[in-house]
């Protein structure tokens, strides 16, 4: 068979992408390009700035390593100046338009009539024309007025977001576990270790593998040692963007199952002004897997966004809070492929730049899924059957891709009678018994959007320049999956017994991880230091040293996130032969998942107290 070229597979995508966005059905607030939204990127005071003082606080080896400055302090002087916000709502408003000024001060976004937006910001020379697939986020011309204070104009924000959970059929009865990432059943592992919990939980769905319960991975990753210390979240608040509701009595019954007395007090604030969204799995599942990793938190913030880039956006953004309201963590469990963002879409990727640069910089860690298309990173409809499925060009998934966040990726476990980990392996379960499957599989692969190598990961070699995904990874496989308590409509596919299933995604590893982090942030306020903060930087330098890798990840060499072989009737080609785990740093499972009690040593012993107030340090990088 021959290969096509990239360009081929890339035209072919975004032809489909095109398609599909055609035939969707307009969401609310959005019909096509009739109503389409305008983001605006505002200059920043001082360009490059905030990146440089992220790198100072956010690096192990820099003085001034995890001391921060607030999110007010940050938006005050990298923010765009007042007169400059000032001429761009005033200009707006001279055309009878509203705006929104996001909470970092850097973009502003409006809504009005394509027409409208054709005449007030014209498409730039030779960008498509309207009738073009995706013209909606054709690049649009600056405004002689509002030259040097906007600098970039982005029309068009219905780009579909995903969530990156597993729910769906499971493979035939008699699949009796697969073979360490290869073989006729993908990833999928006999259920091993010793469950505990309520009866039901432990039945699952109608399917040989019971799924894991929390005391299982809990003990695996070590989250139960931080426990048994007193460590449970205590005085620490985790925020969650999400595009669902949830049941509140659904998270206290999974909670009752498994032994957590009291469900930590939630809160929602509904981003696009629509009544409270129904409660759906992916909402349901983030808020389990917090309450039971991480039953002492002070609060989870839940930020419902509309599913669309702009709802994340902006959901993201006031997922920052306020003085009173400031979470230590962020988890994230959406995405969109890449290939999707280019042109005038671009505006959406450095707006969400912004936002995670003004989490580092104030000491909130920021963790995303990286996606559950394997190394596709996007999805679409099988023609024939009318099933999700991946599509045929390699690619990751936004926000994952940031270089201000940390995306986990997906693994499968094999335990030990005391459910400590005998072996990991990376999750594809989309190749089942010699037949495609829907392509589930932890994501990772290199960004086409952020073409520039981090200064995080300059040390890891043998993939190319750009931003690597993921950096970490956790259980994720659906099988034999994770214990899971929903009874909304939504929920609802057959379960063996009412409310319990199984499942799956890096959208249950992502807040699982987050839960640790806001655990060892406890650790790190009770001795008297600030919270870890963005982590890539130490997570990097603990995986450069083979005796701290050792320590504090379990590595994950065996597998892979290949689904080309699944897609293979979609298009003529041969496996992408990426992302397969290998020792040490890879882009199937990063540098594998943490041991949370080494990591949060290493994380302690990492900081130093400041030699200088940070005011004086002028923001300047090394």
């Amino acid at each position: 068979m021959k290969k096509l070229s990239l360009f081929l597979v890339t035209s072919l995508v975004l032809a489909l992408i095109g398609a599909s966005a055609a035939g969707a059905a307009p969401k609310q607030g959005h019909t096509g390009l009739a109503n389409p939204k305008v983001a605006m990127l505002l200059e920043l005071q001082h360009p490059g700035g905030l990146n440089r003082f992220v790198r100072r606080v956010s690096d192990p080896t820099d003085p001034l390593y995890r001391h921060y400055s607030t999110v007010e302090q940050l938006v005050a002087r990298y923010g765009a100046k007042p007169k400059v916000t000032r001429r761009v709502t005033d200009w707006f408003t001279r055309h009878g338009v509203r705006t929104t000024l996001s909470p970092t001060h850097t973009f502003v976004t409006a809504e009005l009539p394509t027409r409208r937006a054709d005449r007030l910001l014209p498409p730039a020379p030779g960008a498509a024309t309207a009738s073009s697939a995706g013209a909606g986020l054709r690049p649009r011309t600056v405004p002689a007025a509002l030259r040097g204070a906007v600098a970039r104009v982005s029309v068009g924000s219905d780009l579909p977001v995903h969530t990156d959970d597993a729910i769906g059929p499971a493979p035939a009865a008699e699949a009796e576990g697969g073979t360490k990432g290869k073989g006729n059943y993908g990833s999928i592992l006999f259920h091993t270790g010793t469950a505990s919990g309520c009866a039901a939980a432990e039945s699952g769905e109608e399917f040989p593998l019971e799924p894991f319960t929390p005391n299982q991975y809990l003990t695996a990753y070590g989250d139960t040692t931080l426990h048994s210390r007193g460590l449970t979240g205590k005085g620490e608040r985790v925020a969650v963007v999400e595009q669902g509701g949830f049941k509140r009595s659904d998270i206290e019954a999974y909670d009752r199952c498994f032994g957590i007395k009291k469900t930590p007090p939630t809160s929602v604030e509904v981003i696009t002004g629509a009544k409270r969204p129904a409660a759906e799995d992916e909402t349901t599942l983030d808020l389990e897997q917090l309450s039971v990793a991480a039953p002492g938190l002070d609060h989870i913030y839940v930020y419902e966004a509309s599913e669309d880039i702009e709802g994340i956006v902006l959901a993201a953004g006031n997922a920052l809070g306020n003085p009173g309201s400031r979470p230590n963590v962020i988890s994230i469990s959406l995405g969109l492929c890449e290939p999707q963002v280019h042109g005038g879409a671009l505006a959406w990727r450095d707006a969400l730049d912004g936002i995670f640069a003004v989490a580092g910089g104030s000491g909130i860690s920021v963790l995303v899924s990286s996606g559950d298309q394997g190394s596709s990173g996007c999805r679409g409809v099988d023609t024939e059957t009318g099933a999700e499925t991946g599509l045929p060009i390699q690619a990751v998934s936004l926000p994952s891709s940031s270089p201000y966040v940390t995306a986990v990726g997906g693994t499968n476990l094999s335990l030990t009678k005391s459910n400590h980990i005998h072996d990991e392996i990376v999750w594809n379960d989309s190749w089942i018994d010699g037949k495609p499957g829907i392509p589930w599989s932890g994501a990772g692969g290199v960004s086409i959007i952020s073409p520039r190598t981090p200064w995080w990961q300059a040390g890891v070699h043998g993939f190319g320049p750009g931003r690597k995904v993921p950096d970490i990874a956790a259980l994720a496989d659906r099988y034999p999956g994770y214990a899971f308590y929903c009874t909304a409509a939504a929920c609802k596919g057959g379960e063996k017994i009412p409310g319990w299933s199984v499942v799956g995604g890096t959208s249950a590893a992502t807040p699982l991880t987050a839960a640790g982090i806001a655990l060892i942030d406890q650790a790190a306020e009770q001795s008297g230091q600030p919270d870890l903060g963005f982590l890539n930087p130490l997570i990097y330098q603990v995986g450069y040293d083979a005796k701290t890798r050792k320590a504090a990840f379990f590595d994950v060499t065996t597998g892979d996130d290949d689904i080309w072989p699944a897609l293979s009737k979609l298009v003529v080609g041969q496996p992408y032969g990426c992302c397969s785990a290998r020792p040490g740093y890879d882009w199937a499972s990063g540098w594998g998942s943490l041991k949370i009690p080494a990591f949060e040593q290493l994380a302690l012993a990492a900081y130093k107290p400041a030699p200088m107030p940070v005011a004086k340090s002028g923001g300047s990088a090394r």
